[in-house]
């Protein structure tokens, strides 16, 4: 029992190490100054997810939507997979994994709007 538990935490805090290192493989978003809403595009594939970092102010209502494509995307702040999603912040680091729908590459755009 004590040992189950000894590596549940060591798994805990290998994951919790681990968080940096998928943020330096994150595209930043950049808003222009004074913009509340932002769009990225790119291209996923099947067998991997792009990623986009967003330095937020907890407890903003968010709103993050694919405009282009047949793409869907899991975030840090949400539960589920999205095409459309509002939410409230709960930290200041909010990251976005968008997928593919389908095995192709696919081309996106994504759209953040924060208020």
């Amino acid at each position: 029992m004590f040992r189950s538990f000894l590596a549940a935490a060591a798994l805990s805090l290998t994951t919790l190490l681990a968080g940096p290192a998928v943020a330096q493989s994150c595209n930043t978003v950049q808003f222009p100054s004074g913009a509340y809403a932002h769009s990225v595009q790119g291209y996923v594939t099947g067998h991997a997810s792009q990623c986009w970092y967003l330095s937020v102010r907890p407890g903003q209502q968010a709103r993050v939507r694919i405009t282009q494509g047949s793409s869907f995307f899991t975030t840090t702040h949400t539960n589920g997979s999205f095409q459309d999603v509002r939410f409230h912040t709960v930290n200041g680091q909010l990251y976005v994994y968008v997928h593919s729908s389908t095995g192709a590459q696919q081309r996106y755009v994504i759209e953040f709007v924060f208020v």
